[in-house]
């Protein structure tokens, strides 16, 4: 049976990281949705809802395939903490997960073009760091991860060493609740 074509909403490169790893054939188109003028309070209502607008603005070019959107958020004390602006921002946030434990949310959205379902859908994990001194901070913003990551961190790489325990789902933490997405493609002929 011919596989479908699973079209990838995101450039995030750990989640083209994650597809590859459990084998399947896609393409990478960024859905350049704009995700700053979107106001939920809720955390997981608002990462499922721009997971879907970010595979609605790449599925409208597809007449048949299944189209994958995410998005993450981390959360501490109640606030949503994305991407660091600049090093500085970076800083404060790194100060402030150090010896604390915050929430990972990522949401999911799939949607086949062909007959139009949609699943839309997150996942949640618990990261907890160690104890950062000022000089583990700057060196880890020299590496550059910070900036390109929800939360300041990329625990996939330098950022593992930051971490001591994870509870919930580690995938959701690195951009997708992946064994999820898994079973919803197969489900959709897609894997």
């Amino acid at each position: 049976m011919q596989k479908r074509k699973i079209v990838l909403a995101s450039k995030s490169p750990r989640r083209k990281r994650l597809l590859e790893q459990i084998g399947l054939e896609f393409e990478i188109v960024d859905s350049n949705y704009d995700e700053d003028s979107v106001t939920i309070s809720d955390p997981v209502e608002l990462v499922k809802f721009l997971a879907l607008k970010k595979a609605q603005a790449v599925a409208a070019n597809y007449d048949d395939a299944v189209v994958v959107g995410a998005d993450t958020f981390t959360i501490l004390d109640n606030s949503f903490i994305g991407k660091p602006k600049d090093q500085a921002d970076a800083k404060i946030i790194l100060k402030n997960f150090s010896g604390r434990e915050h929430k990972v949310i990522t949401g999911l959205a799939i949607i086949d073009t062909k007959n139009g379902n949609i699943i839309n859908l997150a996942g949640e994990a618990m990261v907890k760091f160690r104890i950062l001194d000022d000089q583990e901070i700057e060196d880890y913003i020299a590496t550059g991860e910070p900036l390109n990551a929800a939360g300041g961190y990329n625990m996939n790489d330098h950022g593992a060493t930051l971490i001591e325990s994870v509870s919930g789902d580690y995938f959701v933490i690195v951009g997708f609740p992946l064994s999820k997405l898994y079973v919803e493609l197969r489900k959709m002929g897609a894997v």
